[in-house]
């Protein structure tokens, strides 16, 4: 059983499990909690630190400052620890991926570890020369830089990457419609000893719309992935989410709740897999 739990953390960290279209990072394994309570439908939806993983336009929109650490186990089989902080049109983090013990075929130890840094800021898009005189509404644009290390036994690799996002907000009667565009891991791939693995780039469509009475309701469209989620907020001290997701043939859903305190923000998501074990996320955030 241990021999095949390391087969599987293996395949999962580089990028050969099902649905997987490159050599995926920590990035990718869905650390936003919040967002992970939407069903990962959050690219319209996404600001504070949680902007650096959806859409680096969301950087725009956070109000204040804010610092979160988060951990995540998905589908039991390695886990995934995130530190991160950002104010107003800036923001930074690091994330480490552990699979625990792997072996070789022999039962000899066999060294593994995957770290990923990354750095983004946004800004609105009349601050750019000529730009804004060409858009009909205000758009804040925004922009990410990542760094990936991965070592696998005696193969080591690394290589940058970057994200690019826009987010704009429409102002209705019924309540705000927020439409966010997210380009993420834009890169030449990582260098694994002989063999170059590509970086899994994706472009994401998303929608939200936040009524007055709390009601949020959004959704992520990408060429292999759709997500939907639903969400009510009980003033500014608690939240209630939901959603499911579609990729690659496998439907998972999730449940999520967030509970607000002075300066402390408690974030807790579960998503289900139709064959593997459910996945536990869990992020405490302090707000300034």
């Amino acid at each position: 059983m241990r021999k095949t739990t390391a087969v599987l953390c293996l395949a999962v960290a580089l990028g050969a499990g099902a649905g997987a279209q490159g050599l995926p990072n920590p990035f990718d394994v869905g650390l936003g909690v919040r967002a992970a309570g939407f069903g990962g439908a959050y690219t319209a939806l996404a600001q504070g630190p949680e902007a650096l993983l959806y859409n680096p336009a969301g950087l725009g929109v956070t109000a204040g400052l804010r610092a979160d650490s988060a951990y995540a186990s998905p589908m039991g089989l390695y886990s995934v620890t995130w530190i991160a902080g950002a104010m107003p049109g800036l923001g930074a983090g690091i994330a480490y991926l552990s699979a625990g013990r792997i072996t070789d075929p022999s039962d000899s130890p066999l060294a593994f570890s995957h770290i990923a840094l990354v750095a983004g800021g946004a800004l609105p898009a009349d601050r750019l020369p000529y730009l804004g005189e060409f858009l009909p509404w205000p758009v804040i644009l925004g922009f990410n830089l990542k760094y990936d290390r991965v070592q696998v036994a005696s193969e080591v690799g690394g290589n940058v990457a970057v994200d690019l996002g826009a987010l704009t907000t429409l102002g209705l009667s019924f309540g705000d419609l927020r439409l966010g565009l997210a380009i993420l891991d834009l890169g030449a791939g990582i260098g694994l000893g002989e063999r170059n693995e590509a970086w899994s780039t994706t472009v994401v469509l998303g929608a939200a719309l936040e009524m007055p009475v709390g009601l949020i309701l959004c959704a992520d469209l990408a060429l292999d992935r759709l997500a939907l989620g639903l969400g009510w907020a009980f003033g500014r001290g608690l939240e209630v989410r939901g959603g499911f997701t579609a990729q690659g043939g496998v439907v998972s859903f999730s449940l999520g709740m967030g509970v607000a305190w002075n300066y402390f923000v408690l974030d807790y998501a579960l998503t289900t897999h139709p064959v593997l074990g459910p996945s536990h996320r869990l992020a405490l955030g302090l707000v300034f």
